[in-house]
């Protein structure tokens, strides 16, 4: 069982606008590392307790654990994202097409790694991103 899920500010974006939320996407990449490593341990709950997501989201995607918690955060309550099937990625628009090692060398990713290992009382700062455990190529667990 997965304790924590570790992301970033731009990867939230990037789900958000695979899922139609045009609204929250640019709000998502606003976010501070803080913001997003308090989420880290929501987004673990909804990974690991399927039925939480159902309960708000019958057939949801797989992202679906990210798109509740970060949802809830940006409009106050949680639910459903826009879309059931993702965008294709060849329509990004281009502050979020980033290739997946800039992402994993995001400073802000590793800022909120840091934040969440302070916040779960480590005492030192755990391996860089781009050296822990991912989830489906994307999102670092811990």
């Amino acid at each position: 069982m997965i304790g924590l899920v570790i992301t970033s500010p731009l990867s939230l974006a990037r789900v958000l606008w695979w899922y139609g939320e045009d609204a929250l996407w640019p709000r998502a990449l606003e976010l501070t590392p803080v913001e997003v490593a308090r989420l880290a341990p929501a987004f673990a709950r909804f990974r690991n307790l399927p039925e939480l997501v159902a309960r708000t989201w019958p057939s949801a995607p797989a992202g679906a654990y990210l798109l509740l918690p970060t949802i809830g955060l940006l409009e106050g309550a949680v639910r459903p994202a826009a879309r059931r099937q993702r965008r294709a990625t060849s329509l990004m628009p281009s502050v979020l097409d980033v290739d997946e090692d800039a992402r994993w060398k995001d400073p802000q990713l590793l800022e909120v790694c840091r934040v969440v290992d302070e916040l779960s009382g480590s005492r030192s700062f755990g391996p860089p991103p781009w050296d822990r455990p991912r989830l489906r190529g994307r999102w670092a667990f811990w």
